[in-house]
């Protein structure tokens, strides 16, 4: 019969491959554990000041994202319709 040799390897590589592997549990909670137990300190405190120069600074970036995605999606649109536009004159001429 033929595919013995094959399967033969393969259940010899998966042998090895769990070799590989240790011996330890993989699912205990201690692999997850994080080691540094000390809580984590936030340095910088947000001042209502800081909150509202970040807000209007977003809001100015956004602002100038959406008019150049607007005039993008608009030069996309004039571009497509007069590649329509060759290609049926083309078309009709009969080049």
């Amino acid at each position: 019969m033929a595919g013995e040799g094959s399967m033969m390897q393969a259940i010899k590589s998966l042998a090895y491959n769990k070799s590989l592997r240790g011996n330890h549990n993989r699912t205990s909670w201690k692999d997850y554990k994080i080691q540094n137990d000390k809580p984590l300190e936030d340095h910088i405190k947000a001042t209502p000041e800081l909150l509202e120069e970040i807000r209007t600074r977003l809001q100015v970036e956004n602002k100038k994202r959406k008019k150049h995605q607007i005039m993008l999606a608009l030069l996309s649109i004039i571009v497509a319709i007069l590649a329509i536009y060759l290609i049926t004159k083309i078309n009709y001429i009969g080049i």
